[in-house]
């Protein structure tokens, strides 16, 4: 399903169905599957707490309209969630599982990315073309940078952002001590969700548009190379150890696993056709992957070590970020 098809199905669902039983793999698995989930819903205009060791709904937290993408504060102490219709991002308190302050940013929010350090967070505005710079401990807007054409997603590299433009199909490098832009780098077109060596040498971005997974070496800004994928590439991931990433594909329901050494696509893990896969994150320090498929209203929780789906839990309609806490 496309991004086309989940803006003309504007109506919320609430209810939160019941998830489908472990298999005996999950249940005799070495690593632990625990912490808590938290995935948004953008037509259903909350957020989804799911207890991982249950697989079940903690809590369900109502936030603001089309609520995109969640990210968790280095601390984990707080969860961030960008409201892309409302222009808003709700704060939620990951103890009590509740939203304690809503904060007014640009319009079209639509990812939030912190420092590691935690006392930064920015926010894409896709429709104002530029990037909110918050002070993550007291929420407060400390200023804009402009970037390119419906900026998405924001990764902090060391010193650099990484700013993806989905209408310009580049990338904006800015400095983030200086607030200045150090390089615009093509990618292709449509570019979405990133992720990046913990080296900072390697920056990937997915872009849906064009079919595949730009390389880009973070230190000299240039493409180094381009990975194809299935179609409809949403959101690429660096997996804990290093070793790999999974990009999930909307467009054909799939997950596909890179070899970062060599740069191309060594599995190809089938959810369903319809499926929408889109968001991307881990648990169990990498042992399981937790894929959002907005078409289908669900999670799936695919095992790292077999690279097959285990588990899939229902959520509310339309759900696309996904962010774990330990």
């Amino acid at each position: 399903m496309t991004r086309a098809t989940f803006l003309n199905n504007a109506i919320p669902v609430f209810i939160l169905l019941a998830s489908c039983g472990a298999s005996p793999a999950l249940a005799q698995a070495p690593a632990s599957l625990k912490g808590t989930a938290y995935v948004t819903s953008w037509f259903g205009g909350v957020v989804t707490a799911i207890d991982l060791a249950a697989g079940s709904a903690e809590r369900v937290i109502p936030v603001g309209i089309h609520n995109h993408n969640i990210a968790l504060r280095p601390d984990q102490k707080q969860a961030w969630v960008t409201n892309n219709n409302a222009g808003t991002v709700s704060i939620i308190d990951t103890q009590s599982n509740s939203v304690v302050k809503t904060v007014s940013t640009g319009k079209g929010p639509r990812h939030t990315y912190f420092s590691p350090d935690g006392r930064e967070a920015y926010v894409t505005n896709e429709f104002d073309d530029r990037v909110e710079i918050f002070d993550a401990q007291a929420a407060a807007s400390m200023g804009v940078v402009k970037v390119g054409s419906m900026p998405h997603f924001a990764l902090v590299s060391g010193d650099k952002l990484f700013v993806s433009n989905y209408g310009g199909g580049d990338v904006s490098v800015l400095s983030r001590s200086t607030r200045k832009t150090l390089a615009t780098v093509p990618v292709g077109a449509g570019p979405l969700g990133a992720g990046a060596t913990k080296d900072g040498k390697r920056i990937y971005v997915a872009c849906h548009n064009a079919n595949h997974v730009a390389v880009i070496d973070g230190q000299t800004h240039k493409r180094l190379t381009d990975i194809a994928t299935d179609a409809g590439p949403v959101q690429v991931t660096v997996a804990p150890n290093q070793s790999y990433a999974y990009v999930a594909n909307d467009g054909a329901g799939t997950v596909q696993k890179i070899d970062l050494a060599a740069n191309r696509i060594v599995k190809t893990i089938s959810i369903a056709p319809d499926a929408g896969s889109h968001g991307v994150g881990f648990a169990g320090d990498g042992r399981w992957l937790l894929i959002t498929n907005t078409g289908a209203n669900s999670v799936s929780i695919i095992d790292t070590e077999t690279d097959e789906a285990v588990k899939t839990v229902s959520v509310p309609k339309a759900p696309e970020g996904v962010a774990v806490k330990r």
